[in-house]
């Protein structure tokens, strides 16, 4: 069984593969269980089309829900809410600090 730290390290590494841009999003493992917080911003996104980043979550959904050793994953993202149907919604918030 994987420790908190060796999964933390995982986790980080599935987010940096799917272009999250990891220094807006706190990621945290108690127990075996993983939480991302913050805000969803992908390296290189097209600012127009937020909504452009339903497939990136599916994929870092995906990877992270498979992680051996993960006892489940949590998201608290501002801009992203993940369903129970297990669909991406943007929520269309902005993120904090930016000009309209």
């Amino acid at each position: 069984m994987p420790s908190d730290v060796q999964l933390s390290a995982r986790a980080r590494k599935i987010a940096i593969a799917c272009w999250l841009d990891v220094s807006r999003v706190r990621i945290r493992v108690i127990r075996g269980a993983v939480y991302l917080q913050g805000t969803v911003s992908r390296l290189g996104e097209d600012a127009k089309n937020p909504e452009g980043n339903a497939s990136c979550l599916e994929k870092l959904h995906e990877q992270l829900r498979t992680l051996p050793g993960s006892r489940g994953v949590h998201y608290a993202f501002d801009n992203w809410r993940h369903e129970p149907t297990g669909i991406w919604c943007f929520t269309g918030r902005k993120p904090k600090g930016t000009r309209k």
